[in-house]
């Protein structure tokens, strides 16, 4: 096999390959004769993923360069890890890179991927075949049901109020919309977990049509991949799906050049479980408070006490009005106390002043000593006389 893929296209087939290793660690590669298919499966066997690149989407294609036979060509299987060393930052490939060989020679096992760059740089990528088997998953996806066409924008806003440490997904198809909403296992405390559902309007989507209403649950991780890779190339999904326990498909393509089948297996959500399990966890834990609360009551006052008790200690709170006469006659009292040494009008700046004898004692020892004479400083002048005076 060997093909050539132009610049713009290698951005494209390198985004692939990143959104195809979030579901599997190994990448299958098969030729036909009109196309190439790349498939992964996830370890638990619960997700698959294969993109399809038309004949168009190479600008030289040989799907079986060794053989003239219209037989199907070669088929491999190689290391995810492998694939990304070979295509990283795929964002930015259609800028430098010009022209992408791809070659697949069974004979010595090994795929290899050519960049031609700018400025004549070339860089070789020799990956080795770890086996020259495919896989192939079984689904329908051509007489279910229930057939939804959205907008990658749309379940991308929805998906962004879900916590990231939510693990799967409830999918609810109703006749007039879809509910989106985490899956909470039974054994998990409800306490300590966020509950969130999005409901969506079928007026919301391109396309609607619920035949049979159902609830499906799949993984978070797989879905939030493929939405990546529909958001990338800017291109709508289709979701189709029958019932729960069967798989759910969504189909990302352009018409022309591409095909991608993203398949997730389903589990039954048991709905009804989980909601009596999450009203039996909300009246358990009522309970629990109001024992607690009545522990609590049964040690501290109660509120009505504790309101009596700050209305007889209303003086701690509230203002008391005071008449001004009685205001003037505590001045004057104080001002005669303090013998008329200041004015009325400056009674309140007159600080308290000291009554008890220790204080004053303090002040003046010496003059309480037993031994004091005051004649022996009679003629002893401590201070002069200023001269005003």
């Amino acid at each position: 096999m060997k093909c050539y893929v132009p610049g713009p296209n290698v951005k494209v087939l390198g985004r692939t390959i990143h959104a195809l290793a979030r579901f599997g660690d190994e990448l299958y590669l098969e030729s036909l004769v009109d196309c190439i298919r790349l498939r992964t499966l996830n370890s638990a066997e619960s997700a698959y993923a294969m993109v399809k690149f038309n004949k168009n989407f190479f600008s030289y294609f040989n799907h079986n360069y060794n053989s003239n036979s219209d037989t199907e060509g070669p088929r491999c299987k190689i290391s995810m890890k492998s694939a990304l060393n070979s295509f990283k930052s795929p964002a930015h490939m259609d800028k430098q890179v010009e022209n992408l060989e791809i070659k697949l020679d069974i004979d010595q096992c090994k795929l290899i991927f050519q960049f031609k760059c700018k400025h004549g740089i070339i860089k070789t990528h020799y990956v080795s075949i770890l086996d020259s088997k495919v896989t192939q998953a079984v689904y329908t996806k051509d007489l279910v049901p229930n057939r939804i066409t959205s907008s990658q924008r749309i379940l991308s806003e929805a998906l962004g109020n879900f916590q990231s440490s939510d693990d799967q997904v409830t999918l609810e198809a109703l006749s007039q919309s879809i509910l989106l909403r985490n899956y909470i296992d039974d054994n998990i405390d409800l306490s300590k977990i966020i509950r969130t559902q999005i409901n969506i309007k079928a007026e919301e989507f391109d396309s609607y049509t619920v035949g049979e209403e159902t609830a499906v649950t799949f993984t978070m991780k797989e879905f939030k991949a493929l939405l990546t890779f529909a958001e990338a190339l800017s291109l709508p999904i289709q979701i189709q799906f029958e019932t729960t326990g069967k798989p759910i498909v969504f189909i990302v393509h352009n018409g022309t050049t591409l095909e991608a089948h993203f398949v997730l297996a389903t589990t039954k959500p048991d709905v009804s479980t989980q909601v009596s399990t999450q009203k039996t966890s909300i009246e358990r834990n009522k309970r629990k408070d109001t024992s607690h609360l009545s522990e609590s009551a049964s040690k501290k006052p109660h509120l009505d006490d504790i309101s009596k008790c700050l209305d007889e200690d209303s003086h701690l709170f509230n203002f008391v009005d005071i008449p001004n006469e009685v205001l003037s006659n505590n001045c004057d009292n104080s001002v005669i106390e303090n013998n008329n040494l200041m004015d009325v009008k400056d009674c309140d700046d007159i600080p308290a002043s000291p009554t008890s004898k220790t204080v004053i004692k303090s002040m003046f020892k010496r003059c309480f000593e037993s031994t004091f004479d005051p004649r022996s400083i009679q003629s002893v002048v401590l201070a002069d006389n200023s001269d005003g005076e």
